[in-house]
């Protein structure tokens, strides 16, 4: 015990001094007193506060105090207190295991004290402190011991009794849950807000951003994320050494003398296992050579790899001048910071070759650029999408399971308002994806133009006549869809193209107007053109509206369909032909070679009529925009297949946070799952056990999801094999059957789809 006074201090008489005696009232009346202090709702120190006058009052003590372990300073410290002086509740400390309150809180049991005189050396708080009777009872909290409630009497009081003992336990249960009450809100709101932190860089990894200002963002948010004062990212600089590439917090002295080597220490042992390495306190580290570190007087350090394509491509350190562990919530967070730290710096190396050929064809013609421009965005994403998706999948996957475990208010809105943003990001990355280039050979077929525009209208039906009529703006849609040749192409990325137009026409129309639709043979092929009666665009516009994430109508547009479009039809080796003026109009004419095949003609449409099958609902239509859906590659199970009460799932992933995910939503719904990290752990656990169904990434370490669904195949035939991917939309359904994959699941996904298809999964099974 610390900064106690050296004689017993006078006391004076406390707030209300009358006291009542419990025995002499009622049970239930002395019971609704102590309950009433509220477990929710007050800053811990009015809860203290009531907790001491009950302590007065109900039990008669004339000394009490209330201590709450400091992890910091390892010790119990006074918070509140009756019967003692100001100055001593503001330096009373007590180790734990000294006296009878830091055996109380060791123990994690009551205890009391009968003996009047106490010496120093046997409780150096009661021997400053005297007292005839004197109880000590632990506050739990969270499962542990987080404080000592203490209660004395001086003579010639009576001792407590038995009741009193139960009562002042009853009084110290309120004031653990309280304390883990505050604990639980303090760490949802860390929570909630590291996810907006990366919500918020998420948005500086896009393409264009400065590579500089990105690194040095991300070392900001990483100091925010860990609660670190220090932050420095390193990068590989030669054979073994690492080189400062960004900081936040570091002195000068430390950035002028920074040297890692990635043979040794933390970094080498971070080098080695690719994962993150945690210490404590690297003042204390024997052998430990970050000499900038230690020299800046750093202590707790948390090092991260920066992975790219499976490689350590660098290394993120946060550090801290206080000892102190690491969270798993703040290394988690951290991890997810570096994956996007990589993705933005890949996307920053991919823009700067994209943006260097293009300055050196400024010259060139604009259909050229404009192709040019569409074939470098659709690498870029190619290489990212996936990655983003397995990100997506995380935040969205813990969000949902955090939702229905959080209480109405500010913190369920905010679980909400994430997953709200992250399925904006998914959709982004969901059309980002279809700049991907994809190669038109045996998966193109015969394709209808007629049908194609067709199925368009009737799918934005919602928008174009149900919304228009019910704003009051109605739009005039006149089709004269005639005889053209088929083309050869794929059905559902034209229907998606004329689509992607038709809304550009729609926002180009606020105040209603005409839309007409044609198709004509042209020059060997098939042509579309679709004019508006809209606002038109002046000729600067016109030149720019293929560019990708060029918009004049931000920010409810993110500027990529008419990109989307392009890309289309350039893959279909087509062209797109755009005229407008300012306040005239806008035609956009759409060329398509005709098919190898040759044509089976289709049969003309009367002008102005619409099929009146799959027209969607607008809830349908934000459903088709915002969510992945499950892709069934193979025949449905029987109708009167039926689902077990519990199956036994296998789940292979690589990535940590995806795997926990997946293992407790199904985990959650009562099934029984093993997990494994790689592709062959997983093929033994197949081996070596029995289960239902099989959920497997496509990029795994040692061989692929495909090489799992062939291995399972060949073992267990009947058994179900569903593939968890980000690249569900630019892959072919035939080659992924033929490979043993039976459905497939598209990240990110919400946790209702993912039990929707595992009820598909098991009716695919013949015991079904």
């Amino acid at each position: 015990m610390t900064g106690a006074s050296p004689s017993p201090p006078r006391v004076t008489p406390t707030e209300g001094s009358h006291v009542e005696k419990p025995e002499k009232r009622d049970a239930l009346s002395v019971g609704q007193e102590i309950l009433a202090i509220p477990s929710s709702g007050l800053e811990p120190a009015q809860v203290f506060s009531l907790a001491m006058d009950r302590v007065t009052r109900l039990l008669s003590a004339d000394r009490a105090m209330l201590f709450v372990w400091e992890p910091e300073s390892s010790r119990l410290v006074a918070r509140a207190g009756r019967g003692f002086r100001r100055d001593d509740l503001e330096t009373i400390s007590i180790k734990a295991g000294d006296g009878i309150v830091g055996q109380a809180f060791n123990d994690e049991r009551i205890l009391r004290s009968l003996s009047g005189a106490v010496s120093v050396a046997e409780d150096p708080f009661l021997a400053l402190f005297p007292v005839r009777d004197a109880v000590a009872v632990p506050i739990r909290a969270a499962g542990q011991a987080s404080g000592v409630l203490y209660a004395g009497r001086r003579a010639p009081r009576r001792t407590f009794s038995e009741q009193e003992v139960v009562l002042l336990l009853v009084i110290a249960d309120r004031v653990g849950t309280a304390l883990a009450h505050r604990h639980f809100v303090e760490g949802m709101g860390s929570h909630i807000g590291r996810l907006r932190e990366l919500e918020v860089f998420l948005g500086h990894v896009l393409v264009g951003q400065e590579r500089q200002d990105m690194l040095s963002r991300a070392c900001e948010v990483g100091c925010r994320l860990a609660g670190v004062r220090v932050a420095a990212l390193a990068m590989p600089a030669g054979s073994e050494d690492l080189k400062l590439a960004a900081s936040a917090g570091l002195v000068a002295s430390a950035i002028t003398s920074w040297q890692a080597d990635i043979g040794h220490g933390l970094t080498g042992e971070m080098f080695a296992t690719h994962r993150p390495v945690l210490c404590r306190d690297l003042q204390s580290r024997e052998g430990c050579e970050h000499d900038t570190l230690r020299e800046a007087g750093m202590r707790g350090c948390l090092v991260v790899p920066v992975r790219l394509k499976h490689e350590a491509a660098g290394a993120l350190y946060l550090a801290d001048p206080e000892a102190r562990e690491f969270t798993a919530d703040e290394v988690a967070a951290v991890q997810v910071l570096a994956s996007l730290l990589a993705l933005g710096m890949e996307n920053n190396r991919l823009y700067g070759e994209v943006r260097t050929a293009f300055e050196g064809m400024a010259s060139a013609q604009d259909q050229l650029v404009q192709t040019e421009k569409a074939r470098a965005v659709g690498a870029m994403a190619g290489g990212i999408a996936n990655e983003f998706n397995n990100l997506l999948a995380i935040m969205l996957g813990k969000t949902q399971l955090m939702l229905p475990r959080a209480p109405e208010g500010p913190l369920r809105e905010g679980l909400a308002a994430v997953e709200e943003a992250a399925w904006r990001a998914a959709d982004i990355v969901r059309r980002l994806q279809s700049f991907a280039v994809t190669s038109m050979d045996d998966s193109a077929a015969p394709v209808d133009l007629a049908s194609v525009v067709q199925d368009a209208l009737a799918l934005t039906r919602a928008l174009w006549k149900d919304e228009a009529e019910a704003r009051g703006t109605p739009i005039q849609v006149v089709t004269e869809l005639v005889r053209v040749p088929q083309v050869d192409g794929q059905a559902p990325a034209l229907r998606e193209a004329v689509m992607n137009l038709i809304l550009n026409a729609l926002d180009a129309m606020p105040r209603g107007g005409r839309l007409r639709l044609t198709t004509r043979r042209v020059d060997g092929g098939a042509e579309l053109e679709m004019t508006d009666s809209g606002e038109g665009m002046p000729e600067d516009v016109r030149r720019r509206i293929f560019d990708p994430f060029f918009t004049t109508r931000a920010p409810h547009r993110t500027g990529l369909g008419l990109s989307v479009v392009h890309g289309i039809v350039n893959r279909h080796h087509g062209s797109v032909r755009v005229r407008s003026e300012h306040g005239g109009g806008t035609t956009v004419t759409v060329w398509l070679p005709a098919g190898r095949a040759h044509a089976v003609e289709s049969r003309p449409v009367p002008a102005g009529v619409l099929p009146e099958r799959n027209r969607p609902t607008k809830t349908e239509l934000s459903d088709r925009v915002l969510d992945s859906a499950d892709i069934p590659l193979g025949d449905r199970g029987a109708d009167h297949a039926t689902e077990s009460a519990t199956v036994s799932i296998l789940v292979i992933e690589d990535e940590e946070q995806m795997r926990t995910m997946l293992v407790d939503a199904l985990s959650g719904a009562g099934h029984k799952v093993e997990s494994a990290t790689d592709g062959l752990t997983g093929l033994a656990l197949f081996k070596g056990g029995h289960f239902d169904v099989v959920l497997t990434d496509l990029s795994l370490p040692e061989c692929s999801g495909l090489d799992v669904a062939r291995s399972v195949k060949r073992m267990q035939p009947d058994t179900p094999v569903v593939l968890v991917t980000g690249w569900g939309h630019l892959l072919n359904p035939e080659r992924l059957r033929e490979s043993g994959v039976d459905l497939m699941l598209v990240k990110p996904f919400r946790l209702e789809r993912l039990l929707s298809i595992l009820g598909e999964a098991l009716r695919l099974r013949p015991s079904a």
